[in-house]
């Protein structure tokens, strides 16, 4: 969601009064927005856009802009809220929140230059802000400018002790550090201060870890989904833990989860397909290789070597197994495992070649037994009294009759 739009009201020591009507209609939209809030029911931001626009349209006002552009951004309209934080700016440089509005906006815009210099200037023009420094922590951090960043996020706490992002700041960065008790401590007092923050839990996850308590680790990432489902770091977290440990059952849920917010990576439906193989689910292994197939094509020769595996071990088909393993060679002939796939395939081809020979000699049998069942027929045609013997010979050793009884 977007930043909160300006609470004040218009009008501030040394501006110019907005008239009666502006007045009264910049209330009646503030007016509306807390209600829609108390209600607790979706935001209207049409509605609200609607209210702000007629309050521009009675006269022009700089936080009546700055509101516009909040409901404009909150309506996935970036570049028309750009605009207006940035009139707002011009109108009224002292209001201090379309700076850092704008900046927040750079940022998920992608522009992270240009966000650090709003957030530099509202630093410098406004001594007591600790907005801009919490924001220029997080952006330094990210850069890899750690020492900036470890200095802007204290500015922000001298300024604003429950400032969560630049305690968020300095854990990460304590973390990064290696020294897991002072993050594990400073996480602690941001998870008290924003007890629905799924990041604070992941970070508590990934310290635990680090310390070699994984059931700590995994007990804090699964914290963090049950407040955001879909944090896919702390999915991503449990997956590797999953992988790692060949615990295939869940490796299959966490990739299953992923996919449904990231159904175009290919890794990872090759990821499921592996899961779904070591689970006896042959069919939908295959199912799943495919798409990751059709998503990585030759970037992902791995796909070759799943399917080999699959139908070598599971399926018993050696002669799809052996196209698709020598395709992964040829495709990667120096990998890490590439002794394992010689084997499998030296395996494959004995198999076959044992299946070729027991072939081979079940149809020799077959022709001797035929052979032999035309040359009795062929005898027996020349003597008919041979058959009869047969049937003597064959029915010998077991009487025909009862014998009489005494008398």
């Amino acid at each position: 969601a977007p930043p909160a739009g300006a609470k004040g009201g218009p009008g501030a020591a040394g501006d110019d009064q907005p008239s009666a009507r502006v007045q009264r209609l910049f209330d009646e939209a503030v007016q509306a927005e807390q209600e829609q809030r108390k209600l607790k029911v979706p935001t209207d931001w049409a509605y609200l856009e609607r209210k702000w626009r007629a309050v521009l349209d009675a006269g022009e006002l700089a936080e009546a802009r700055f509101n516009l552009g909040v409901v404009l951004e909150a309506q996935g309209e970036l570049g028309a809220a750009r605009a207006e934080y940035e009139r707002a700016r011009q109108e009224k440089p002292s209001l201090r929140q379309a700076a850092v509005n704008l900046g927040v906006l750079l940022e998920k815009q992608g522009d992270a230059a240009a966000a650090a210099g709003i957030y530099q200037q509202v630093a410098r023009d406004f001594p007591d802000d600790a907005v801009s420094r919490e924001r220029l922590a997080a952006l330094y951090r990210a850069a890899g400018q750690a020492d900036d960043a470890w200095r802007a996020a204290r500015e922000a706490l001298v300024r604003d002790p429950q400032s969560v992002t630049a305690q968020k700041v300095l854990a990460q960065l304590a973390f990064q550090r290696n020294d897991p008790d002072l993050a594990k401590l400073i996480a602690l007092r941001a998870q008290k201060l924003a007890p629905n923050d799924p990041e604070l839990p992941f970070l508590a996850g990934q310290i635990a870890a680090k310390q070699g308590d994984e059931a700590a680790a995994a007990v804090q990432y699964r914290k963090a989904l049950a407040l955001k489902d879909d944090f896919l770091p702390a999915r991503y977290a449990l997956l590797d833990a999953a992988t790692r440990k060949g615990a295939w059952g869940a490796v299959a849920d966490q990739s299953a989860a992923i996919l449904k917010a990231q159904p175009s990576d290919a890794r990872l439906h090759l990821v499921h397909a592996i899961a779904l193989r070591h689970l006896g689910k042959a069919d939908e292994a295959l199912a799943e290789l495919a798409v990751a197939e059709k998503l990585g094509g030759d970037r992902l020769p791995e796909v070759r070597l799943a399917r080999g595996v699959l139908y070598a071990r599971v399926k018993s088909e050696c002669e799809p197994a052996l196209a698709e393993l020598k395709a992964y060679q040829r495709a990667v002939p120096v990998t890490q495992n590439a002794a394992q796939v010689s084997k499998l395939v030296t395996d494959c081809e004995q198999m076959l070649e044992e299946n070729r020979k027991a072939l081979e000699a079940a149809k020799q049998m077959q022709a001797e037994a035929q052979r032999q069942a035309a040359e009795k027929a062929a005898k027996a045609a020349k003597d008919p009294k041979a058959a009869p013997d047969d049937k003597a010979q064959q029915g010998s050793g077991a009487p025909t009759s009862a014998p009489p009884p005494r008398r």
